[in-house]
């Protein structure tokens, strides 16, 4: 395979699964602010939106201030900003486009309906619709086209090449929404108002990541700081965890069979290290210095998907 093909359905992987949990994250904190505690203020929302979307700085340049439509209507549809929800899903037609060959006829129908669904938003009819709505149309679009990828793909080097976009693009994700909700508690949380507002942030933070629900069916108790973490980062058969998604991409790796695949400098190599520092550690040994332990992570996670990128998919 060309490596402008192969790069083609990494990023496809990757912008589908980033414009799902910026569409997801949005609505989750914006939504679920008309009922949160009173101490939490809109404004607190509005930011905590833009760091973990990573468009803060170019927000504030463009804007003086925060505001409920400014921030929304910036992050999912606004032409001037390049990394908002509309330009992720336009990066993943002309990224389909390029590999229009490769994947199968409903796959690209499944992702040319989804990129004029969103340009048909006006800012009056977004407005209208609400953010609820629009993210809602974003995640069921999302997961129509992943139902194309697993069920009318062969199990070749191109499913696999989509498979690492959304592995890798995933487990950053979920590092990235993990570490915005901890520095929201610590920015935010006030004493007197401590476990409900800390608890209420966890709740979010799970909703964040589709991962509520499994998460009361696996422990049957109330959200807390160190089961919460321990589900997203560390849990090996939950699909939104950090550790299920890097093994997942080790796994695709392995299956794409690299030739150097068996040397110690190998991609599989990295991969499986990175991978194996999620399954044989446990929250106990990095709850004291999480933080740390998640901006490292991130770290290694993006440098994992350079090397990819410049081994075999630079052109």
């Amino acid at each position: 395979m060309l490596s402008r093909i192969g790069n083609s359905l990494f990023w496809l992987g990757r912008y589908l699964e980033r414009a799902e949990h910026v569409a997801r994250y949005t609505k989750v904190q914006y939504v679920s602010s008309l009922d949160a505690p009173l101490v939490q203020s809109k404004e607190f929302v509005l930011e905590s939106i833009l760091n973990m979307t990573g468009m803060y700085s170019n927000y504030f340049n463009k804007f003086d201030a925060l505001s409920d439509d400014d921030v929304l209507y910036f992050v999912t549809l606004s032409k001037s900003n390049p990394s908002s929800i509309a330009a992720c899903i336009a990066y993943i037609r002309e990224n389909a486009r390029g590999a229009r060959d490769s994947i199968s006829s409903e796959l690209w129908e499944a992702i040319n309906r989804f990129y004029h669904s969103v340009n048909s938003f006006t800012e009056t009819k977004f407005h209208n619709e609400g953010i609820f709505n629009f993210s809602q149309m974003i995640e069921n679009n999302s997961s129509v086209i992943k139902g194309y990828i697993d069920n009318t793909l062969i199990r070749n080097e191109v499913w696999n090449l989509i498979g690492l976009g959304v592995h890798i693009e995933r487990a950053a994700q979920v590092n990235t929404i993990i570490l915005t909700k901890l520095n929201d508690i610590e920015k935010h949380v006030i004493k007197k108002y401590e476990s409900s507002l800390e608890n209420y942030q966890y709740n979010t933070m799970l909703k964040s990541a589709e991962a509520f629900d499994m998460f009361k069916r696996l422990y049957n108790t109330n959200t807390n700081r160190k089961q919460s973490l321990e589900f997203l980062i560390f849990n090996p058969k939950f699909p939104k965890s950090i550790a299920y998604n890097l093994i997942l991409f080790q796994k695709n790796i392995q299956e794409l069979g690299f030739p150097e695949n068996g040397n110690i400098q190998s991609l599989n190599f990295w991969a499986g290290k990175l991978a194996c520092n999620y399954q044989y550690k446990t929250i106990e040994e990095v709850e004291g210095d999480i933080k740390e332990f998640l901006k490292q992570s991130l770290s290694n996670i993006f440098e994992l998907a350079t090397k990819l990128e410049n081994k075999y998919l630079k052109f």
